[in-house]
């Protein structure tokens, strides 16, 4: 993507800025009664949604490609970007343009990736939709994984050796695995993100360390569900499996932006054997 210059219009100024803070996401930026993709995002819609490719400022050396879609039929184009395993944000007008002193002022709302769906139209009929996060751990290895359009989440402990072939029977849509660049198990960790990708069809995402980190992750879901221990749920304090249901959490909390009150617990699922 172009860097921002100094000639970019306020509107595509704060494109620049929402897109610097969701990389890895498609930004479907409102003006008026349309959606707008722009550069990469642009020619990737044009791809996968089939949407006409165009360009903005078109007489200048540099013209920002550009694809739009109508705000009323969103709904159809996130269903097709996500069947495809893309991320998108949703960056909306948040306030009414006739009122607006300058430019409108704009904001993401809500991040929609598979694994966070809540709209009956994105989901198929009678099918779980679940969000994973695996955690690796020096002796035993975790699962965690949520429905959020029903609020069920799990955890469970298990070898390492099992994790691909729990995944298997789970489909989930999505799975979560914390970042590990230049760090000594990252040819390990790639090698088990293919695999699930390859096997499960579930889209991989990486975030940071920090988010599988055990004491942050303990806090995350003692402050979630208003409890000083997580021993009610059957969970003790050096659990594997608090790292992967934090991981979950968080990333609900960064996707979402909005409350997660109809999670009220979490089951702690025994190994069959």
């Amino acid at each position: 993507m172009a860097k921002t210059a100094d000639n970019l219009t306020p509107a595509m100024k704060q494109f620049h800025r929402f897109k610097q803070k969701y990389p890895d996401a498609v930004l479907f930026f409102r003006m008026g009664d349309f959606y707008e993709t722009f550069y990469e995002d642009a020619q990737l819609c044009s791809r996968v949604l089939g949407l006409a490719l165009t360009s903005r400022n078109k007489n200048s050396d540099n013209p920002i490609p550009l694809a739009g879609l109508p705000y009323h039929a969103v709904d159809g184009y996130l269903k097709k970007m996500l069947q495809a395993g893309y991320k998108v944000a949703i960056c909306e007008q948040v306030e009414d343009p006739k009122q607006a002193k300058g430019v409108v002022r704009r904001d993401v709302v809500r991040v929609v990736t598979p694994g966070t769906l809540t709209d009956d139209i994105l989901l198929a009929a009678r099918e779980d939709n679940f969000l994973a996060a695996v955690s690796l751990g020096r002796k035993n290895a975790a699962l965690a994984w949520v429905d959020i359009s029903t609020g069920h989440f799990f955890v469970q402990e298990l070898p390492e050796s099992e994790i691909v072939d729990e995944l298997l029977r789970l489909s989930p849509r999505e799975v979560l695995l914390a970042e590990c660049r230049g760090e000594l198990f990252e040819a390990e960790q790639k090698k088990l993100a293919a695999s699930i990708r390859q096997l499960t069809g579930a889209a991989i995402t990486e975030r940071p360390g920090w988010y599988f980190d055990l004491f942050t992750a303990r806090e995350k879901l003692l402050k979630h569900f208003g409890t000083q221990t997580l021993e009610g749920f059957g969970i003790g304090r050096e659990f594997e499996g608090i790292r992967a249901a934090g991981a979950i959490l968080e990333y609900l909390d960064e996707t979402q932006k909005t409350a997660l009150n109809h999670i009220t617990s979490i089951r702690l699922v025994q190994p069959s054997r």
